[in-house]
């Protein structure tokens, strides 16, 4: 019966990746450190015998290989030997050894009988002049240097591994965090094994996340599509029957304007729900020519008795018949939420809409935005120039401009905050 494999698990992975990379860069070294050294003792021999020959050389010209002294020094150490080939072929102070007997003139390395041998044959006055050395106590040490290198090594590498381990503990550790939060958030582990690794753990968690989300987006569009469906038939039923209460309504202007705002108002709910049905599906309605003038008025009248409209002097700068190629829906849902911003956060002022080179410009005399917050004022919950405001509580107010930005965004349009930071703030919608 065969098993699969285990996957090694990240930290594993961490683990062996830096282990192995010390323990290559210790065996590397230590390797070039070992042949370094027995380059050099064979360089060294081959210095020491060479100095040697050139010593005996000179003795030789001198005639003293011959006479009493040269006993001497042709006398064997431990390590050295010396041999004088003379003319007749015979050789001094012992035979010469078969293995140097084949050798021209010059160093040569030899292994013999387990031994490195370096050896300088040199043609002399007296005859030819045989030096050897032998390099197995040097050999020996440069062993003995190699075992205290491995030791060593080894050393580096159990130090390494420890090390490695500590490290690859650190650097798994916030992965296993951010995957326990995931897991907690969207807790499902019936798809993972025992064997399962940090990195699947991760992934898994994120496919568990990304579900979640997907799931909420739908309930939320099916929620925002049975809001739509129920509410509007009834608003349409009344906003029928408000036309016909204004049409009849002749005698009180009063109740004739009342009647007028009402079905703005309705008209409001509508846009806001065409708008959120928009935003929910992240598409863009069809544009449509839209008489710029008339829709300002229609977001300023839709707004009614506001909090704040009472202490805000309207002016709708934008000429008359002004025509421009837009979704209609989106751009009164963004000029309602602009004039709303300045009801609630700068009234008493005045606000002027205005119409100038494909943008539409609202802008009031009130409260300034300061400079560090112009970044923020289109997030949501941004409270800046509100804060001070008496009677608001916190949560009441902060998504308008954060609306607005999210369907000009879906509408490749362009809009920017502008202020100086002392008095007035401009809000700048570019339509493209």
């Amino acid at each position: 019966m065969h098993h699969a494999r285990r996957r090694l698990s990240l930290r594993e992975r961490v683990l062996l990746a830096l282990a192995g990379a010390v323990t290559l860069f210790v065996s590397v070294q230590g390797m070039l450190a070992y042949l370094s050294l027995a380059e050099q003792e064979d360089d060294l021999a081959d210095e020491r015998v060479l100095a040697e020959a050139r010593r005996l050389s000179a003795y030789a010209e001198r005639g003293a290989l011959h006479g009493p002294a040269a006993s001497e020094l042709l006398k064997p150490t431990e390590t050295l030997s010396v041999w004088l080939l003379d003319g007749a072929g015979h050789a001094r102070p012992t035979p010469l050894p078969d293995h140097l007997k084949p050798l021209a003139d010059g160093v040569r390395r030899l292994h013999h009988a387990g031994a490195e041998l370096h050896v300088v044959v040199m043609t002399t006055a007296q005859g030819r002049l045989y030096v050897q050395y032998d390099a197995r106590s040097n050999e020996s040490k440069v062993e003995q240097f190699g075992l205290y290198l491995l030791g060593l090594g080894l050393f580096c590498i159990l130090l390494a591994l420890a090390v490695s381990r500590w490290i690859a503990t650190v650097v798994v550790a916030p992965i296993e965090r951010l995957t326990q939060q995931l897991s907690n958030w969207a807790p499902d582990a019936s798809m993972l094994t025992a064997g399962s690794d940090e990195e699947e753990k991760l992934f898994d968690a994120f496919r568990r996340v990304q579900s979640r989300f997907e799931e909420a987006i739908a309930r939320e569009r099916e929620f925002i599509a049975n809001v739509r469906h129920e509410i509007r038939t009834p608003l349409t039923v009344m906003r029928t029957d408000l036309e016909l209460l204004a049409a009849a309504e002749t005698g009180d202007p009063t109740r004739h304007s009342r009647l007028q705002r009402a079905i703005s108002m309705v008209d409001a709910i509508n846009a806001a729900l065409e708008s959120a049905r928009v935003l929910s599906r992240r598409q863009r309605a069809q544009s449509q020519t839209i008489d710029l003038a008339k829709c300002v008025d229609d977001a300023w009248a839709s707004l009614g008795t506001h909090p704040g409209t009472e202490r805000l002097r309207f002016v709708n700068a934008v000429p008359p018949a002004t025509l421009v190629n837009a979704d209609r829906h989106a751009l009164l849902t963004i000029l309602r939420n602009l004039i709303r911003n300045s009801a609630e956060h700068a009234a008493p002022a005045k606000c002027v809409v205005s119409y100038r080179g494909h943008s539409v410009e609202v802008e009031d005399d009130g409260p300034g935005i300061a400079p560090q917050d112009l970044g923020f004022v289109f997030e949501r919950y941004y409270r800046g120039r509100l804060g001070d405001s008496p009677g608001v509580e916190p949560g009441e107010h902060g998504i308008g401009l954060a609306i607005a930005r999210q369907v000009a965004d879906l509408n490749n349009w362009t809009l920017k905050a502008i202020s100086d930071g002392v008095r007035g703030a401009r809000f700048v919608l570019h339509l493209g």
